[in-house]
């Protein structure tokens, strides 16, 4: 992760290997000889990646698989002489609050529950207004239920029944969650990831990012039942779903199911980022009295600005000028504060893909806002933002393949909302802000702008009338 501290972050690289260091645990909890053997070598793979990349600073954690081994204290010391790094065991609690930084500073989410299923341990957290308030740690990892549960292949009836069960005995351990705040459940790690990819491959869905994707139960139950009638050597086959994981899918799976059902949840949120980015929100945020992104939106999209180099006064201009028109036309469009959140977003990025070229920057800006790392927008949104970023400039605003993401009504508000920002652009076309207000009145022949400037804006007035195509279609009036 390349960052500046408190101001932005960028991550630069990553590598991972998937050791399943809880496998083959038996009822004395000693890790085994060749998954401690794994895991040793991938530590040494990683750390001498991290010393020839020149990394600063290195933070080394383990979790369940290792807290809960009866040798723990062998293994720590095998990969402190033979790495040279002391690993740090975090406990279940502290493993569960940094999968919940990782999901309240990355989702649109404050209310209802984080679960987090790793291979040796899953972790439940009661979340309310993005604050942590109880949460379990227990050993239900998708390779400890799939050794221990499942046994034939497809699945027999008699494992199914006795997964499921299991799991409830689980959620048992978390009497709060029938009664759990919100209607969401935030799903992080490599089990919900794979089933969000899976289900948006299976509806042929516009979007490979599995981030911020949504699921309702009813979508999950789907894929659940469709898992456990097939064979692992059938599941290898099933796009969407990584081949390492195909035998450990439907135990993950059933977890979630039933935690969605316990909870009442009407969506299961997936989350990119979970205990790794909670790790680094804590250090990134280090200055704070608690690592939380007031604003994850505002900051993410900032973020995004920074990275690609953005010229501050100019963006804060279209800003203001953008909202400027979008409220005193309020009776024109009818729209409010969510709309009016994201064309201020919008401003901000609306320039970024000069960073690739100026000629159709536009396009460049709408494909890097739809292929980066925003934190906090639904899928949705996203594309609004990509789309508002498309059509700053020129070209009639069209929805292309994302239609099916989109709310019937969303062609309208990303014509309208993109006519005022074009205006808006135009209005700051010599970047110097020299337009210092604008007074805007709606009258039966169209709209009038006056513009008051500190110099002369005969350029911006110029460009601005000559750009004013979309809005009188998509308002209906001149401009």
């Amino acid at each position: 992760m390349d960052y500046t501290p408190q101001r932005a972050f960028k991550l630069v690289d990553e590598v991972s290997e998937r050791v399943r260091l809880a496998e083959g645990v038996g009822d004395d909890g000693r890790l085994q000889a060749k998954p401690m053997r794994r895991a040793i070598e991938s530590v040494k793979l990683f750390h001498t990646f991290c010393r020839t990349a020149r990394v600063g600073s290195i933070i080394a954690v383990a979790t369940s698989a290792v807290r809960d081994a009866a040798n723990r204290a062998a293994f720590l010391d095998q990969v402190r002489r033979e790495v040279g790094l002391d690993l740090r065991v975090l406990s279940g609690e502290e493993e569960a609050f940094y999968g919940y930084l990782g999901a309240v500073n990355s989702l649109p989410f404050a209310n209802g529950c984080v679960v987090d299923i790793g291979g040796g341990s899953a972790q439940l957290t009661l979340v309310r207004d993005r604050t942590m308030e109880q949460t379990i740690s227990a050993p239900a990892g998708v390779v400890r239920f799939s050794e221990r549960y499942i046994h034939s292949d497809p699945i027999s009836s008699s494992d199914y029944q006795a997964l499921e069960a299991a799991a409830d005995t689980v959620l048992d351990l978390a009497p709060w969650l029938a009664a759990a705040p919100g209607d969401t459940l935030a799903a992080i790690g490599g089990t919900a990831r794979n089933i969000a990819h899976m289900h948006q491959k299976a509806r042929a869905y516009p979007l490979d990012h599995a981030h911020s994707y949504a699921m309702s139960g009813d979508d999950l139950t789907g894929v659940v039942e469709r898992l456990r009638k097939l064979s692992q050597r059938e599941r290898e086959q099933v796009p969407g779903l990584n081949r390492d994981r195909a035998d450990v899918i439907l135990s993950g799976a059933v977890l979630l199911q039933q935690v969605m059902r316990r909870g009442r949840f009407q969506q299961m949120l997936v989350g990119g980022a979970g205990l790794r980015e909670g790790l680094f929100y804590e250090h990134f945020l280090s200055d704070q009295p608690r690592p939380l992104f007031e604003d994850i939106r505002a900051f993410s999209v900032q973020n995004l600005a920074y990275q690609y180099n953005y010229e501050p006064e100019h963006v804060a201009k279209v800003r203001e000028l953008s909202l400027a028109l979008f409220d005193q036309l309020s009776a024109l469009h009818g729209y409010g504060a969510s709309e009016r959140e994201l064309l201020g977003h919008a401003a901000i990025i609306h320039d970024i893909g000069v960073a690739v070229s100026y000629y159709d920057h536009h396009k460049h800006s709408a494909y890097l806002v739809l292929n980066s790392e925003l934190q906090g927008f639904s899928h949705r949104e996203k594309i609004i933002l990509a789309l508002l970023t498309r059509f700053h400039r020129k070209g009639e605003a069209s929805l292309g393949p994302y239609g099916s993401i989109l709310a019937t009504d969303d062609g309208t508000r990303v014509a309208r909302l993109s006519a005022l920002l074009r205006i808006a652009e135009y209005l700051e076309r010599s970047k110097g802000q020299v337009v210092q207000r604008l007074d805007v009145r709606v009258r039966a022949e169209g709209v009038l702008v006056e513009v008051v400037a500190s110099g002369d804006a005969s350029v911006e007035i110029w460009d601005a009338n000559r750009r004013s195509g979309l809005f009188r279609k998509a308002f209906g009036i001149p401009i």
